[in-house]
């Protein structure tokens, strides 16, 4: 295989290995959010800091190496696809990059559905914390009622009623 094209398939499988952890670690997080473990959230968000760091540094030598290829075959780089490479690529290098070509777009796939899937699951719980939240404010707030006199009243707040001995 052209050594071109041999640079470009390993980093491409380096990135695939990339969001593979990545997704691994949605799952993990997905688990953490499902069972309530906030505290280790903070630990799962620099692990995955981590990995959009290798990745974008993966994408930096993408990039140079594409450069290159779009050079070589006289087309612009923008234009440069993997669907694209798969069509350019030496008869030799095509089964790597069809295989490369179907993994990245599994895991791509696989991680923007568990990326979603978490996002809900936050969503659902911050909507439950402010529902509780507003719930619990209206029982310990004051609130004016009017007496029998029709004069304005202040309530004792519905918490401390309960809380008072008869």
């Amino acid at each position: 295989m052209d050594s071109l094209f041999l640079d470009l398939a390993t980093v491409l499988q380096r990135e695939i290995d990339q969001y593979r952890r990545l997704h691994t670690l949605l799952r993990r997080e997905r688990g953490r959010i499902v069972k309530g473990e906030w505290g280790t959230l903070t630990e799962m968000v620099q692990d995955k800091e981590t990995v959009v760091e290798e990745l974008a540094q993966l994408a930096s030598t993408r990039r140079a190496l594409l450069e290159r290829v779009a050079v070589r075959v006289d087309e612009p780089v923008a234009g440069l696809t993997l669907a694209r490479l798969l069509q350019l690529a030496p008869p030799d290098a095509r089964p790597v990059f069809s295989r490369l070509l179907e993994e990245f777009r599994g895991v791509v796939g696989r991680l923007v559905a568990a990326n979603e899937v978490n996002r809900m699951l936050v969503d659902r719980s911050i909507e439950f914390v402010q529902g509780s939240l507003s719930l619990f404010r209206t029982i310990v707030t004051q609130s004016t009622t009017y007496g029998a006199d029709g004069r304005m009243e202040t309530a004792v707040p519905a918490l401390r009623g309960v809380n008072q001995t008869v």
